[in-house]
C-alpha cells in the first residue's frame, strides 16, 4: 500500500473511533431532558396548586350562596317583604364573598315552588398558569334554599284551613281561594313522609257544615222536621237534612274540642224548605297527605249560604284535635298535645299544629235550640239573630261571639292560628274578630285583591315550614 493510502485508513479509523465515542456520550441529552421535565412538572404542580385555589375559592363561595338565600328565605317568612328578601341575600353575600372581585350573577325567588336560589362567581387570580398566558380563572356556585314542611324540616306538620264558601264568595273570589288554598298544599305537603308527616284538612263552610262520611259517627239525629216560633212571633217549619249537615253544638262543652260522642255528639241542622242538600255542598276533608285528593275537593267548591264563621272556626279546631283522634280515620289521627313541647336534635319542634281562617265578610248565622223536649240540642238556623223568644233562642250567642270565644280556646290548646281576610274592609266585626283570633298581630292579613290572597296564603305555608338547602 503507498504512503497516501496508509494514511487514508488510519484517518478513517480514527473518524469511526470518534463516532463511536459520541454515540455513547450522553451528557448533553441528560439536560436536555432535565429541562423538559422539570418544566412539566413545574406546569403540573403549579396547575394543581393553582386549581387548589380555585377549588378553596368555590367552596368559600358556595358557602356565602348558600346562607345567603337560607338569609333570604327567613326574612321572607318573617316579613313577608320579598324587595327586602332580596337585599337582605345580596348584602349577607357582600359580608361573606371570599375574593374580590365577587358578585350575585342571579337571584330568582319562585313561590310556587316555595325556592329561592342565587348563583354567585368570583375570580381567581392563576400566578402558574399565567405562564401559559392563563392569568384568572371564574368559578361559580348555585345554591337553592327550599322552603320544606314535614320530614323535610325534622317536624310533623298539622294544619287545618277554615274556608270560606258562602254566598259572597261567587265569581272571581272562589277561584281565587281555590288557587291559593292548591298552593299553600304544594308548599306545605311533601313527598317523603316516611319519617315525619305533613298534613293538611280541609273546613269549608257556609250556614252550616258538611260533615260527609265523618257524620254518621258523631252526629246527634233530631225529629227530621221542626215547627219554631221566631221572636217576631211568626212560625216557621224547619227541615233536617238528610246529609250530616252540622250545626253547633251548646252546653259545657261548646267551646271546647270535647270528643264528639254522646251528649257532645253534633247536632244535625234545620233548613228552610223540604230540600234535603246540605249548604255547603264540599265537606269537610280530614287531615291527609294526598294532595290530589286535597285539590279535587277544592277544585269541586262553588258559592252558597249564610255565614256561619264559627263553625268553620270550631271545626278548623276538631279536626286538629287529639281528642277527636277516635273518630277520624286512621291517616288522619292528630298527634298528641303534649308533642307540641318536644324538640328533635337540632332544636326544632317535633310538632307543630296551625289552624288558618279565611273569611271574607261578617258572620252572620248562628243557630237557635229547641226547648221542647226530645229535640234538646236540635238547632235551627236563626235568621232573626235575636236572643229572646219562646223557643227559638241562640244559647252560645252570636256567631261572632262564638268565633271569638273558640279562637282563644284553640290558641290555649297550643294551636297556632293564622288568619285571612278577603275585602272585609279596614274595620268592623269580621276585621276585630280575625285580628283577634290572630295568634300573633302579624298573623293576620287583610287581603283586597286575589293576588294579595294568593301571597298571603303562600307566605302562611313558607312561614310555617322551615328553609333548608336543595341544590
Amino acid at each position: 500500500m503507498s504512503p497516501f493510502g496508509v494514511w487514508r485508513a488510519y484517518r478513517m479509523r480514527r473518524a469511526a473511533v470518534r463516532l463511536r465515542g459520541l454515540s455513547k456520550d450522553d451528557r448533553g441529552s441528560v439536560v436536555i431532558m432535565f429541562g423538559l421535565t422539570i418544566m412539566i412538572i413545574f406546569g403540573i404542580v403549579g396547575s394543581a396548586v393553582d386549581y387548589g385555589r380555585a377549588m378553596l375559592a368555590r367552596a368559600r363561595l358556595q358557602a356565602a350562596v348558600d346562607s345567603s338565600v337560607l338569609a333570604a328565605a327567613r326574612v321572607w317568612q318573617l316579613e313577608n317583604d320579598m324587595e327586602m328578601a332580596e337585599a337582605k341575600a345580596r348584602a349577607h353575600f357582600d359580608s361573606n364573598k371570599p375574593y374580590e372581585p365577587s358578585r350575585v350573577v342571579e337571584f330568582t325567588p319562585d313561590m310556587v315552588s316555595a325556592t329561592f336560589t342565587m348563583v354567585g362567581e368570583t375570580t381567581v387570580t392563576t400566578p402558574f398558569l399565567s405562564v401559559v398566558r392563563i392569568p384568572q380563572v371564574v368559578v361559580a356556585s348555585r345554591g337553592q334554599a327550599l322552603i320544606a314542611g314535614g320530614g323535610n324540616a325534622g317536624t310533623n306538620l298539622e294544619v287545618s284551613l277554615m274556608l270560606d264558601v258562602t254566598g259572597s264568595m261567587a265569581g272571581s273570589k272562589i277561584e281565587d281561594l281555590k288557587s291559593a288554598a292548591k298552593d299553600l298544599i304544594d308548599i306545605v305537603v311533601w313527598e317523603d313522609q316516611a319519617e315525619f308527616t305533613a298534613r293538611v284538612a280541609l273546613a269549608p263552610f257556609s250556614q252550616a257544615i258538611n260533615a260527609g262520611s265523618l257524620g254518621a259517627s258523631i252526629a246527634y239525629n233530631p225529629n227530621a222536621s221542626r215547627s219554631f216560633r221566631l221572636r217576631n212571633g211568626d212560625t216557621s217549619t224547619r227541615y233536617r237534612t238528610n246529609t250530616y249537615c252540622l250545626s253547633e253544638r251548646t252546653g259545657a262543652n261548646a267551646f271546647t274540642d270535647a270528643a264528639p260522642t254522646g251528649a257532645n255528639a253534633i247536632p244535625r241542622a234545620y233548613q228552610t224548605g223540604s230540600n234535603t242538600a246540605c249548604i255547603p255542598s264540599a265537606p269537610i276533608v280530614p287531615m291527609t297527605s294526598n294532595k290530589d285528593s286535597l285539590k279535587s275537593v277544592i277544585n269541586g267548591f262553588s258559592a252558597n249560604g249564610m255565614t256561619a264563621g264559627h263553625l268553620g272556626t270550631a271545626w278548623a279546631w276538631y279536626l286538629l284535635s287529639p281528642n277527636w283522634a277516635t273518630v277520624l280515620p286512621e291517616g288522619s289521627k292528630p298527634q298528641p298535645y303534649s308533642m307540641l313541647a318536644q324538640v328533635g336534635e337540632k332544636g326544632q319542634p317535633l310538632l307543630k299544629k296551625v289552624a288558618v281562617l279565611m273569611t271574607d265578610g261578617e258572620y252572620n248565622q248562628q243557630y237557635c235550640n229547641s226547648t221542647t223536649t226530645g229535640t234538646a240540642g236540635a238547632t235551627i238556623p236563626d235568621y232573626d239573630t235575636g236572643n229572646s223568644g219562646a223557643n227559638c233562642r241562640s244559647p252560645n250567642g252570636t256567631s261572632t261571639t262564638q268565633a271569638r270565644a273558640l279562637c282563644t280556646a284553640m290558641k290555649a290548646a297550643g294551636i297556632t292560628v293564622y288568619t285571612v281576610g278577603f275585602e272585609i274592609g279596614s274595620s268592623g266585626a269580621a276585621f276585630t274578630t280575625l285580628q283577634g283570633c290572630a295568634s300573633e298581630p302579624h298573623m293576620f292579613y287583610n287581603t283586597t285583591t286575589g293576588d294579595e290572597l294568593r301571597n298571603a296564603f303562600r307566605h302562611i305555608a313558607t312561614s310555617i315550614a322551615a328553609p333548608i338547602l336543595s341544590r
